[in-house]
This record gives C-alpha cells, structure tokens and sequence, in this order.
C-alpha cells in the first residue's frame, strides 16, 4: 500500500518501509487465506500475552489497534506510577528482528515517551538515537524511491529480515539464503 499525497511525498506503512529501508527492491510475498489466519491467531495470543505482563510491570493500557493513515499501531499503554506512555509494537515471531524494530521506530510517537517491540517473551525498548537514525534513514529511502522509482526497485540488497518475505522475481537472491547483512549504519 503505497501512494502519494498532494505535496508528492510517498507514503508507505512502517511494516512495507521498514524492509524498504533494509532493501529498496522489496515486494511484499501475498499471504495466502490459511497464511493470514495462522499470523492472525498467532499475532493475537500474543497480543494477550504483552497485554497480561505490562499490567504486571505496572502498566494500564490505554488502546488496542489504534488506527492511523496507513498503519496501526498494537497496543498503548500508560505507567500507573510515572505517567509515561509506551507504544508496543507487538510481533509473533520467536526473537525480535531488525525488520521488527526499524517498523517501530518508524510509527508516529509524539504521544508516547518510548517504543518498545514486544514478543511472547520479552519487551525491547528502543533507544530515542536509533529511533532518530531510523526516521532519517527512511527519509533517505522515500527520497530515493521518489527520485528514480527504477534504480531503487533494482537495487538488490539482500537480508534475513527481508529476503525470505520478498516476492521481487528479478532478484538474483530470491529463493537463496540470504546472508547475515546489515544496513549502512546500523545502530542499536
């Protein structure tokens, strides 16, 4: 989902840009029926499961699927004794990839004082400099997008987080094991 405002900005959601970040010529694989029902049951026993142990650190939550232009963000919680809100980027997968945390870093915060991406297991909390190393590294990318949609739809930079999601078909590196690459200055 991808379109462009009235100023000529392109607009994508943090999940399509966050791989667009790591590999310009991203295509998103399409979920077949049983796929999509499978991440969402998974996605939303997990969803439970951030839910139950931020209102045991301390936490009310504020919001479930908050709605935006083009995205949604999870979950909103509020610290009972600090007051400080938390966005929770809430993923399904066994570990936390980069991919998951370059998406979170990518939602409008302005209301919320951190961004943590979440699992069944654990809560990472982003730190405000890659946060700011995100947004202007995907600043970079929705530039380069707009400025030669074909270079950038050409230009191969295979990942883990992205390769085996990816359904470029003139990628030399679909279907291979991609290596162990990051992204040019890349920070925690």
């Amino acid at each position: 989902m991808a379109y462009m405002n009235v100023q000529g900005t392109l607009r994508l959601p943090p999940s399509l840009l966050a791989r667009k970040v790591l590999c310009t010529a991203y295509v998103s694989a399409p979920f077949n029926e049983r796929e999509r029902l499978r991440f969402h049951g998974l996605h939303a026993m997990t969803v439970v499961r951030v839910i139950a142990r931020h209102l045991k650190m301390g936490y009310r939550l504020k919001s479930v699927e908050r709605g935006g232009n083009g995205y949604r963000i999870d979950l909103l919680f509020e610290a009972i004794y600090s007051g400080k809100t938390r966005l929770a980027e809430v993923k399904a997968s066994k570990r936390i990839r980069e991919v998951h945390r370059i998406q979170a870093a990518l939602y409008p915060h302005a209301s919320a004082d951190e961004i943590v991406v979440s699992n069944r297991e654990t809560d990472e909390v982003l730190s405000s400099k890659f946060i700011q190393e995100i947004q202007r590294q995907a600043e970079l990318t929705r530039q380069s997008l707009i400025d030669d949609p074909t270079r950038a739809a050409t230009t191969y930079t295979p990942h883990l987080d992205c390769c085996y999601t990816c359904a470029n078909s003139s990628c030399r590196f679909l279907g291979k094991a991609a290596p162990t690459a990051t992204y040019p200055g890349q920070i925690r």
